[in-house]
């Protein structure tokens, strides 16, 4: 997909901060400065409504280091195998998933079993909604982490592969939710 917005011309490497055009060089230094900003979110966490807010504030803080426009709302389609929410209903999408967030209280006072199967379909409606132009996966983890952390649970991501996550994430668009409900219960604790 092209992409002249975010894109250096003629290319498909993000615009960065760092002014490197070299795609496998800025997915490494990438990956090092975003670690370093997740690592910080465990000690001083971002707390907010659990809204898009939120979540642009987590974005934000991850890749502060790498692109201008981190934390904003991407203002073009994107695609991995399935086409994400629509650029122009992005923010009404958001709204909606994160009213019912709030009309289901946060997910609080629910049994295990039934946190694990609502956590799991708010990651994946966030993971379909995908607002940023990249960095959504990391987003959404920390915005699910804390989610669970308020609610007494503890999210370790480290107990999963990368390849389960993005099988768990594919199954999940087509709402079959199974997948993801399995990711959170080998996850939490």
């Amino acid at each position: 997909m092209s992409d002249t917005i975010y894109c250096y011309p003629n290319s498909n490497v993000l615009i960065n901060k760092l002014g490197i055009k070299d795609k496998d060089k800025l997915s490494v230094i990438e990956r090092k400065l975003t670690m370093l900003r997740l690592l910080e979110l465990f000690e001083k966490p971002i707390y907010g409504k659990f809204d898009l807010r939120h979540l642009q504030s987590i974005h934000g803080y991850i890749f502060q280091d790498v692109y201008e426009w981190s934390g904003k709302i991407r203002t073009v389609d994107i695609a991995k195998g399935n086409m994400f929410c629509n650029v122009k209903f992005i923010e009404s999408q958001a709204n909606n998933i994160f009213s019912n967030l709030r009309n289901d209280k946060y997910l609080e006072g629910l049994c295990r079993e039934d946190f694990i199967r609502k956590l799991a379909y708010y990651f994946s409606e966030i993971n379909a909604l995908h607002p940023f132009r990249e960095g959504n996966g990391r987003s959404q983890r920390e915005f699910i982490r804390m989610l669970a952390l308020k609610n007494g649970y503890r999210i370790h991501y480290s107990r999963i592969t990368a390849e389960e996550m993005v099988s768990a994430s594919k199954e999940s668009f087509l709402c079959r939710y199974n997948s993801m409900e399995n990711i959170i219960r080998k996850c939490i604790q």
